[in-house]
């Protein structure tokens, strides 16, 4: 890069004790409450602006924590297109699911009788309490949203269903199933899948109506993202949140609520069962079951305390020097974060 280049992205890059962004912005994503606040600072890979901080902040009202400021939707599309940077991370694996199922030409696989479980079996048999994965009625339909490879589709048509998927990074799951390019409103869905999709983008909200929207009424939408709540225990800040991948982070609060305003009720949680053999008994992920209903539904109560609670904890988690740091007010420490890492 030359001088002059360095010299202009510096200039954009805040000075000072108290750090501050133009592009901030002063409501909340998903439910549009003004009522937010800056509640921590983390480091970023750095943007295009020369960005090396962001802030998480905290919404009030749904309980939503998100780092500010948001990446564009331009860049976004950009990072998630199948010629960005999330494509090209996955080519080689992409390429040797595609020879094999150009090998297999669109035959279904037959499931093995005994031996080892795979994490999609083990959730199909999570997923059985809640409606008949395993014995679905004749022309039940299923949408998986960000169904990468299709993997959890393949499984799904073994099984008996009719399998859609939306997927932009890749085209390797549609060899044998149907894409879709936004969940149809129609709502002829029986099961709908966003397996760790919603951390990924800017409006949770908007998504899981559209969602809610494909499915029929006592439709179930199975969900996956990291677990907020636990991040003391697990202490991977950036799986929750780091501002470029993970741009939205949720305590189990926070998705009532959502799932509450998208029409979706808050039906069980499948991590507990699943955290021991999937993540060796480390609470990282939020496996969650709703279901689509007319039904009026209830708000949860200080939606924000958890992922205060989990902040909070986790500051006490770090050495001496990170706790007394954490004393000064966030702003601050952003701009002393800034400084280090220019």
């Amino acid at each position: 890069m030359r001088n002059d280049e360095r010299r202009k992205k510096s200039q954009r890059r805040p000075a000072g004790w108290w750090l501050r962004f133009p592009e901030e912005i002063a409501a909340c994503p998903a439910c549009t409450s003004p009522r937010v606040q800056v509640l921590d600072a983390f480091p970023i890979v750095r943007t295009s602006d020369g960005r090396r901080v962001s802030f998480a902040t905290g919404c009030d009202e749904c309980g939503l924590l998100f780092s500010n400021p948001p990446p564009t939707r331009e860049d976004l599309d950009r990072f998630y297109s199948a010629e960005g940077p999330w494509a090209a991370l996955h080519e080689e694996r992409t390429k040797r699911i595609e020879e094999k199922a150009l090998l297999r030409r669109k035959k279904p696989k037959p499931r093995k009788a005994g031996g080892k479980r795979s994490p999609r079996d083990l959730l199909i048999e999570a997923l059985t309490p809640y409606l008949p994965i395993e014995t679905p009625l004749s022309g039940a339909k299923v949408l998986d949203f960000g169904c990468g490879d299709g993997r959890f589709l393949d499984s799904l048509q073994d099984l008996g269903w009719q399998t859609y998927g939306i997927e932009p990074s890749t085209s390797v799951a549609f060899l044998r199933h149907h894409r879709l390019d936004a969940p149809p409103q129609d709502d002829s869905f029986d099961f709908a899948i966003l397996h760790h999709v919603l951390e990924h983008v800017t409006e949770p909200l908007g998504l899981l109506r559209q969602m809610a929207g494909s499915l029929r009424d006592g439709g179930v939408l199975f969900l996956s993202v990291p677990r907020l709540d636990t991040l003391p225990v697990h202490g991977r800040y950036r799986y929750c949140l780091n501002g470029r991948k993970h741009v939205v982070a949720f305590s189990e609060r926070c998705l009532q609520s959502l799932l509450a305003r998208a029409g979706l009720a808050f039906t069980a949680r499948l991590d507990d069962r699943l955290d021991e053999t999937l993540t060796e008994g480390l609470p990282l992920r939020l496996r969650v079951v709703a279901t689509r209903t007319t039904a009026p539904l209830h708000l949860p109560a200080s939606p924000m305390a958890p992922a205060r609670k989990a902040l909070r904890d986790y500051g006490r988690t770090g050495n001496t020097a990170s706790r007394m740091r954490r004393l000064l007010p966030v702003r601050v420490r952003a701009a002393l974060l800034d400084r280090a890492r220019a």
